[in-house]
């Protein structure tokens, strides 16, 4: 993620866009593509007291989810002060707050001194993103035994719909870009590191993919 990028995330995503998102979590649950990757590594064979590391988080859904599951411990590395804000209040009231460790960065930044988790995750990660080589590279050597992302479909509908909203925020002077990333190249940064998809779901928008390191 180049700076420019980096900063336009921390402007995109701010205060009320992730105070609207908890109120939705809080109304409806998690989106769609949430729930297909939580139902997904609900089948998972984890070893006992396992461990997330949850790459671009948001308000936290998925740890919030896991760590009331039986998850030890959970990481959220996200480029958004505000959602690591959310997140963070969210799991006090929770009661997970000694659990989860929040850091605010791109994750390359901080791949280096990061340990490696049981469980990786990126839900609606890489299309925020105009280097996903390097983004699932790294969350690919992160994982221990399962790694699950979601991405938008790269199909007509949603190629124009990111295509108009960049247009509109470069009209307003917006950094934040959009991205529809080629899904059969993505899948090779990934069995490249060693990981081979167990399961494949998906909603009309997004694509849920979940990888298992291979033996």
């Amino acid at each position: 993620m180049t700076a420019c990028q980096c900063c336009g995330t921390d402007h995109q995503f701010d205060q009320a866009t992730a105070q609207g998102d908890l109120r939705r979590l809080h109304r409806s649950g998690p989106d769609p593509a949430t729930r297909l990757l939580l139902t997904a590594l609900q089948d998972c064979p984890l070893p006992s007291d396992p461990t997330l590391l949850d790459v671009g988080g948001g308000v936290g859904t998925i740890h919030h989810v896991l760590l009331d599951r039986g998850f030890a411990r959970a990481t959220q590395i996200d480029a958004s002060q505000a959602y690591l804000a959310v997140a963070a209040a969210e799991a006090e009231r929770c009661g997970h707050r000694g659990r989860v460790t929040f850091a605010h960065a791109d994750f390359r930044a901080l791949a280096p001194t990061t340990p490696p988790a049981d469980v990786v995750t990126l839900d609606r990660v890489v299309c925020c993103d105009p280097d996903y080589r390097s983004l699932l590279a790294d969350a690919a050597d992160h994982a221990q035994h399962f790694l699950a992302f979601t991405y938008p479909h790269a199909r007509w509908y949603t190629r124009l719909f990111v295509a108009t909203k960049n247009a509109w925020r470069r009209i307003l002077g917006q950094p934040f870009r959009a991205f529809i990333h080629p899904p059969a190249a993505m899948i090779a940064v990934l069995e490249a590191h060693g990981l081979r998809r167990r399961w494949a779901g998906e909603t009309r928008i997004w694509r849920a993919e979940l990888f298992e390191r291979a033996a």
